[in-house]
């Protein structure tokens, strides 16, 4: 797990869907799609973009230590 599934999660908190997030990016739906799939990255700028505006660090959207986290938080809570 990593940038894919950590976009994915991250719009979804923020109640974006792809067709908004790929407007925002001026970009297709289907490449947001295929980003959140694992199936290519987006461009440096986009990725600045994305880390700007998503009000996350370039380190938290490819790492894959968050969701580690999450699954402990989530974990000891129940």
């Amino acid at each position: 797990m990593g940038f894919a599934e950590n976009l994915r999660d991250i719009r979804n908190k923020r109640n974006i869907t792809q067709e908004q997030l790929a407007q925002m990016l001026s970009v297709s739906r289907q490449t947001v799609s295929k980003w959140e799939s694992g199936a290519g990255y987006p461009e440096t700028e986009k990725l600045l973009f994305l880390s700007k505006e998503l009000n996350v660090s370039l380190d938290y959207l490819f790492s894959e230590r968050c969701h580690m986290v999450t699954r402990n938080l989530s974990s000891a809570i129940i």
